[in-house]
C-alpha cells in the first residue's frame, strides 16, 4: 500500500489521491484502491503543507482537512501512522489546482466535472476558490479565471 507518514492538521495527504479515498458524499474519483497502490504516486506529489513541496495552508489555513483514517480502513487500508489527516474533495481539488493548475498554467488537469456530480458539490469548490482568490498573484487569479471558464458552476 502506498505509503502514508505521520500527519497533522497542517501537513495532510491532498491531491489526486485525497480525491480518491472515499467520500460519503459520491464526489471524487473512481480510481479509488489504484492510488494506494505502492509507488502509485511519488511522496511530494501527495503529501502537502508545513515543510512540504506543496503547500497550500498560506492561503486556506485548515479548510477541509479531516481526519481520513476511517475512510481508509473503509478500502481495507490500516496505515500505521493514525490519525491521517486528508483533504475532503473540494480541497483536494483546490490544492490539486492550485499546485498543478493556477501556479503553472497548465489548467486542464483539474477537471471540475470529474469529480463533482451535483451542483451543491461545486459549490463547495467554489467556495473554496472564494477563499483563495484574493491571495493569488496576478498569473493566478488570470489563471483561475480560465479555469472557471472552462469549469463552470452549471
Amino acid at each position: 500500500m502506498l505509503y502514508i507518514p505521520k500527519t497533522s492538521p497542517e501537513t495532510y495527504v491532498s491531491s489526486i489521491v485525497a480525491l480518491n479515498i472515499h467520500s460519503p458524499d459520491g464526489t471524487g474519483d473512481w480510481h479509488s484502491a489504484a492510488s494506494l497502490d505502492d509507488d502509485a504516486f511519488p511522496l511530494d506529489f501527495y503529501l502537502y503543507g508545513v515543510n512540504q513541496k506543496r503547500n497550500t495552508n498560506h492561503l486556506l489555513g485548515q479548510l477541509g482537512i479531516i481526519d481520513g483514517t476511517q475512510r481508509l480502513n473503509q478500502l481495507g487500508y490500516y496505515p500505521e501512522n493514525t490519525p491521517v489527516w486528508v483533504a475532503d474533495h473540494p480541497r483536494a481539488c483546490v490544492d490539486y489546482l492550485y499546485s498543478s493548475g493556477l501556479q503553472t498554467g497548465i489548467i486542464d488537469s483539474a477537471i471540475l466535472d470529474d469529480w463533482f456530480p451535483s451542483f451543491e458539490d461545486k459549490q463547495r469548490v467554489y467556495a473554496l476558490l472564494d477563499e483563495l482568490e484574493p491571495k493569488l498573484n496576478a498569473k493566478e487569479k488570470e489563471n483561475l479565471h480560465l479555469w472557471k471558464c472552462r469549469n463552470p458552476l452549471e
